[in-house]
């Protein structure tokens, strides 16, 4: 009976991978062997009768504490292979993403003395530790909101959650995608911006021409952080639910909002841009001042914050669209994390 599935399905989500088959088998048979007692076995019985059965095994995040060898925890046993993943996937992401920055540097640079490795190890240290509090802090936010919403329901089985179709959950290599963008954009922008504009390497010329002024930039680093967490957050619920519910469409909405006013507070202030781009262009010998390459480049990069902002707002507006239909199309689907 589907009731009996969602039931199942819903105790089980809130428990370790390794022992949900071997659970569930079990609960089943319970179930099963109470149906009995009451005279209906198996598909013969009514749906008022499993509710009566369901209401005696009381509610699915009650039942998952039974099988339980401890109840108090930071994260629990439901979201703690999710947590392992994608902490895994974000140290991981940090240490190669710094270690290609650094590579780069290094090749680039007329200084080989040893500071700078002992820095790229110190920097890598500092934010894997800073990489380890983001995911555990958002993890143990998904913890506290799922265990508020369980408390929040009076237990009705007819209110339990279907059962994901497959069709509509969200494939795995989306978020997995997601963690690599949010871990490569706060890398970037917080240690490699330099890299972000014109660049040749060569024995017999190189130059390092970047589009941003890196100080001016210093002091909207907060935003940029600031996006990177709410992306984690954003990709990690899309890693625990598979799905979209109210509440990842939320957060995805929430994300959408912070990026695009980032984006728009950042772009607007013209001393984010390097002064001297033109100039340094021209001293490459890339372009020649009065020439028509050299005014069709200068009309460009005097519109192109302007035009970022423009690209950023309608992009983040066609994916809130697209979001929001995708959830309105399956928004019978599950609401609530499931822990």
């Amino acid at each position: 009976m589907d009731l009996i599935n969602r039931y199942v399905y819903a105790v089980t989500q809130k428990l370790p991978v390794s022992q949900r088959a071997d659970i569930e088998l079990e609960l089943r048979g319970l179930i099963e062997d109470m149906l009995e007692d009451r005279g209906a076995p198996g598909d013969t019985a009514s749906r008022e009768v499993v509710e009566q059965v369901l209401l005696e095994l009381g509610p699915p995040n009650e039942m998952a504490a039974r099988y339980r060898v401890k109840e108090r925890y930071l994260i629990g046993p439901g979201l703690i292979e999710g947590y392992r993943s994608v902490l895994k996937i974000v140290i991981y992401s940090l240490v190669i993403f710094l270690s290609i920055s650094y590579i780069i540097e290094y090749f680039s640079s007329t200084d080989s003395s040893g500071k700078s490795l002992l820095e790229y190890f110190v920097t890598i240290l500092s934010v894997s530790i800073q990489g380890f509090a983001w995911v555990t802090g958002i993890f143990a936010f998904i913890e506290y909101l799922g265990a508020r919403t369980d408390k929040a329901k009076d237990w009705d089985p007819s209110q339990l959650d279907p059962v994901p179709d497959t069709a509509t959950r969200i494939k795995p290599i989306e978020p997995i995608i997601g963690f690599l963008a949010s871990i490569l954009f706060f890398v970037v922008f917080t240690f490699s911006i330099d890299w972000l504009g014109v660049i040749r390497i060569s024995g017999e010329q190189s130059f390092n021409i970047p589009v941003f002024d890196k100080e001016a930039f210093a002091i909207y680093l907060p935003f940029i952080w600031a996006v990177t967490a709410i992306g984690i957050l954003k990709d990690a619920m899309k890693l625990i639910l598979r799905t979209w519910t109210s509440q990842l469409v939320a957060v995805h909405l929430i994300f959408n909002v912070v990026f695009t006013i980032a984006a728009i507070v950042i772009l607007s202030d013209p001393a984010i841009m390097n002064p001297m781009f033109m100039n340094q262009l021209v001293d490459a010998n890339l372009l020649t001042t009065g020439e028509a390459s050299y005014n069709t480049v200068n009309r460009i990069w005097n519109q192109s914050r302007e035009g970022l902002i423009y690209i950023i707002v309608i992009i983040n507006l066609i994916d809130t669209v697209s979001v929001g239909m995708k959830w309105f199309r399956h928004k019978d689907g599950p609401k609530v994390l499931s822990k």
